[in-house]
């Protein structure tokens, strides 16, 4: 009779323990409030856990405004992917976000990473040198027994429109250096030292399209002149080819396949193609008839051999004997032995050339950019912003200045390196309604004048990034679109109308 009664207690204790942790498991898992009678000390702490957690969302989170949800659902955007991020950048506080860890194609707002990197990595005063050196001995007669060099530093702007009207300025400098050195005559070649960069030229990531036209020029050690050079042309009737009737500057060796024809409807529709370093360039499109004086712009492909050859001539023509070859890195293993300076022409600050390159939204400045930070100061720029204690999650670097569709990046990152670069980058951008690509953006609205942006737009891609000042306040934002309906000018309507509704 006692080991039945021990049984039964020990069973009654063991239904008591279940039935409690049944219970526990529904209060833990489906939050379940059980009546006063029975659990009451337990309500207090569920509610005060309750109300702890929704203050900590409500801190955390940012419900969408009026303006945002309005432009999210727009027509335009009914097949759209939009990145949306703004910050008050004082307080830190979210203004607005839709889709903002979202990685999109940016197009060319990633030149504002580009710029960001280079003004920490490169430093916003430092500069770029090219330099004129000799090898060998210089005899009484001024003959120079040995060799010229240019060795390049990887300086876009060299001879660039976008920094003198005199774009040979500095050959001119080169000729009379040389003069001052005592040289009369050269006895021996001219070597191109342009191989800082390697000769891939462009990413492997652009498309056919973009190969050879005025904005996928290559990069190397030594450019010149933008990389470019003009195509002119005359036009008769439809149906005949344009004839080329001069190229500047000239190219030796430069050919061209003419797969262009004349149309009587007056579309201009023209580009020229080629890969790096090839002196090949097809030429492809229509052009309207009965034309004169078109030109068209393509990129130099060997600017070093150019610059090269293009110097002699100047040498030339100042009566400076040059009967040698010229000749580059990739050509020769011929290095200077015992160099001497001759002249050295620097570049403008690192700052002032993104400051160019963010206004007229230069591709070519900044893939020069791009391979100084990595190959010159071995820099992978993803995790150079990781360790600034960004999430670089997002972000696939396939160019610098965006013209590769490969690249994508969130508009929260982008944003995170606004804020972060305020103090370089603010004075850098374009204003909205008034310089370079953004001239024509927010003008006539109440932002005009108070935003400094960066803008990218290629086919299916519309992008903004920058800063606004308004009311005392100042903010960073991001917004990027990857495709949507119509018209681009609806587009860029509604984003104006959402920037000025936010802000």
């Amino acid at each position: 009779m006692k080991k039945k009664l021990i049984c039964l207690a020990l069973i009654a204790t063991f239904l008591t323990a279940c039935s409690n942790t049944d219970k526990n498991e529904v209060l833990e898992n489906q939050k379940m409030v059980l009546p006063d009678v029975i659990e009451t000390p337990i309500l207090p702490e569920i509610e005060v856990r309750k109300v702890e957690e929704t203050t900590a969302v409500s801190k955390n989170s940012v419900k969408n405004s009026a303006a945002l949800k309005r432009f999210v659902n727009s027509e335009v955007l009914e097949h759209g992917n939009i990145g949306f991020y703004a910050i008050e950048l004082n307080s830190g506080k979210v203004v607005d976000k839709h889709r903002e860890g979202a990685a999109l194609v940016p197009a060319s707002v990633l030149k504002v990473l580009t710029g960001a990197t280079a003004l920490e990595v490169l430093g916003a005063d430092s500069v770029l040198e090219t330099k004129l050196l000799y090898d060998g001995i210089i005899s009484k007669d001024g003959v120079l027994k040995g060799d010229i060099y240019i060795v390049g530093g990887g300086d876009p702007t060299l001879g660039s429109d976008g920094i003198s009207l005199d774009r040979e300025a500095f050959l001119k400098d080169w000729v009379n250096a040389v003069k001052r050195a005592g040289i009369k005559s050269i006895d021996g070649n001219i070597i191109v030292l342009d191989d800082l960069f390697g000769y891939e030229g462009i990413s492997g990531k652009w498309l056919w399209e973009d190969m050879g036209t005025s904005y996928g020029q290559g990069t190397y050690g030594i450019s010149v002149f933008d990389n470019l050079y003009t195509l002119h042309l005359n036009t008769s009737v439809s149906g005949k080819k344009p004839e080329i009737v001069k190229i500047k500057p000239e190219i030796k060796g430069l050919v061209f396949n003419n797969e262009s024809f004349v149309t009587s409807g007056g579309k201009r529709d023209i580009s020229v193609r080629g890969v790096p370093l090839e002196n090949r360039r097809r030429i492809f499109g229509v052009v309207p008839q009965n034309k004169n004086g078109l030109v068209i712009q393509s990129d130099i492909p060997d600017p070093g051999l150019f610059l090269g050859q293009y110097f002699s001539q100047n040498l030339k023509a100042e009566n400076i004997g040059f009967k040698g070859s010229v000749t580059t890195a990739r050509l020769t293993s011929q290095r200077p032995k015992n160099p001497k300076t001759i002249a050295v022409t620097k570049s403008p600050p690192i700052s002032e050339i993104v400051k160019i390159l963010l206004t007229r939204s230069d591709n070519h400045y900044t893939e020069h950019l791009l391979q100084l930070i990595q190959k010159t100061r071995n820099v992978d720029i993803e995790k150079f912003w990781k360790n600034k204690g960004m999430d670089v999650h997002s972000l696939i670097l396939r160019d610098g200045s965006g013209l590769s569709r490969g690249n994508v990046i969130s508009a929260k990152l982008l944003t995170e390196i606004l804020t972060y670069s305020e103090s370089s980058l603010d004075s850098l951008l374009p204003v909205a309604g008034k310089d370079g690509t953004v001239a024509a953006f927010l003008k006539n609205t109440a932002l005009e004048g108070k935003v400094k942006v960066k803008s990218g737009s290629m086919s299916g891609i519309q992008s903004y990034a920058g800063y606004v000042e308004k009311n005392g306040k100042k903010y960073a934002f991001t917004i990027i679109v990857n495709h949507w309906n119509g018209e681009r000018s609806v587009l860029r309507k509604e984003i104006e109308k959402l920037l000025n509704d936010i802000f």
